[in-house]
């Protein structure tokens, strides 16, 4: 059989990594576009938690969330300060390379394509790039994703000193550009697909979908790489969008998305609220999330009762502190204002959280504790969101001068749960922070 290209989704090395609705959507959304122009696919998700062979089936929650499969491995010694443990998550090797022999052995395709989202988890990517030089080294491997992006330079130099011998392609620009670049080298093998969603339906089970309704953001968060990744704000078709919800609830059953958007609410009446008067209409009983966030600047009262009627589930407000404020996208009573308009609309304590932002250069634990408080007085769970330090944003060059690791040289120290941003972190206070905001979150929604 066959195949134009093999989609590869990395394992994560990591300290921790949990579903939270969490798929690699740039590589997933590339996979639709490459069948709508007639190329035959095969995707293999590393992480994949479903997948029939794996030792011990992982445990999963509520609206599709829930643990991926992980085996514990050595620590690097740069993170012996850190009093945790180290794990892969995903495909045990073993099984990887048997089922990696197998694809090769029934499918006859012309490349693989990587991705790699969080900048610091390269080393899953690195693992395949090795495994595959040296069994399959005349194998075109091209590599594109966050991690490329925003850190372009690194991978460059790891490929020129290690891979140099090998058909190994960066590619940075966009999915359109990438698609360009591929037409020229490759013919299509196959008739164009009906449509170019992204390629959830390739997955072993689909217990949601993925909904990006624009990209980038209006906004400039100092810590964020939103602008970097997506330097213009756009927002797609609403008639569209409603369309590929319908597509994945009609024909496979999915009834949870979640948003994607870092700015969903934005435009509101002649976007996402047309959107939702479509589920309405249709009489389509869904439930949404928004893990990335929403802004509370945006919620009224007509906002706050039509998510609750469209079906939203999971709401997340950014506030990121009470004090010493770093952005300008929510005041407290913007947010006070915004949380009374959805619990007046419906919204039960347990389906609304904010985010704390925590872990900044020149941390003060004392404020996040404040915080925690502040959201605990007005029955809002709090999730501490580690900050993990994003090159090219303003942070960034802050990080710089308080890190304890040199965040220019090697990705792998921008992992949030190290606090990368801090000189000397004092565990022990970090501990007490997330027991408290643990304590605070079961007090609100037990």
């Amino acid at each position: 059989m066959e195949v134009d290209f093999l989609l590869i989704n990395p394992w994560i090395y990591d300290f921790s990594a949990y579903d939270f609705w969490l798929r690699p959507y740039g590589l997933l959304l590339l996979g639709g576009k490459l069948r709508k122009l007639g190329y035959s696919i095969y995707y293999l998700d590393l992480l994949d938690p479903f997948y029939p062979e794996l030792p011990k089936k992982p445990k999963r929650k509520d609206f599709g969330t829930g643990h991926f499969y992980k085996e514990a491995i050595p620590k690097p010694v740069y993170f012996n300060d850190v009093p945790r443990k180290f794990y892969r998550y995903g495909l045990p090797f073993p099984l990887f390379k048997n089922l990696f022999k197998k694809i090769i052995s029934s499918l006859r395709f012309k490349a693989v394509l990587l991705t790699c989202t969080m900048t610091y988890w390269y080393p899953g990517l690195f693992v395949i790039l090795d495994y595959i030089t040296r069994n399959y080294p005349e194998i075109p491997i091209y590599i594109g994703g966050i991690y490329v992006k925003l850190c372009f330079e690194h991978l460059k130099y790891e490929i020129e000193k290690f891979y140099k011998d090998f058909p190994i392609y960066i590619f940075k620009g966009s999915a359109e550009e990438f698609l360009e670049t591929i037409k020229k080298s490759f013919p299509p093998s196959k008739e164009p697909y009906l449509n170019d969603y992204p390629i959830f339906d390739m997955q072993t089970s689909i217990p949601y979908v993925i909904i990006l309704t624009s990209y980038g953001c209006p906004f400039n968060c100092p810590y964020c790489a939103s602008k970097k990744l997506y330097p213009q704000f756009k927002q797609k078709n609403p008639e569209e969008v409603f369309e590929e919800i319908l597509f994945w609830h009609k024909n496979y059953g999915v009834v949870d998305f979640a948003f994607y958007d870092d700015a969903l609410l934005l435009n509101f009446d002649s976007h996402l609220a047309l959107i939702l008067e479509k589920i309405l209409f249709y009489g389509l009983s869904l439930r949404f999330h928004t893990p990335n966030a929403i802004h509370a600047r945006f919620i009224n009262e007509d906002v706050a009762k039509l998510l609750k009627k469209a079906g939203f589930k999971t709401i997340r407000i950014g506030l990121e502190r009470t004090e010493n404020r770093f952005d300008n996208k929510v005041s407290i009573e913007e947010f006070l204002q915004a949380i009374s308009y959805l619990k007046s609309a419906g919204f039960k304590e347990r389906e609304l959280g904010a985010y704390i932002l925590y872990g900044i250069p020149g941390e003060n634990f004392e404020e996040v504790k404040n915080s925690l408080l502040f959201l605990e007085k007005y029955r809002v769970s709090p999730h501490l969101a580690e900050f993990s330090p994003i090159p090219g944003t303003p942070f960034f060059e802050i990080a710089k001068q308080y890190s304890r690791y040199p965040l220019e040289e090697d990705p792998i120290f921008h992992n949030n749960t190290i606090f990368p941003a801090l000189k000397r972190p004092n565990w022990e206070e970090i501990e007490k922070l997330k027991a408290l905001a643990r304590k605070i979150r079961q007090s609100i929604c037990n």
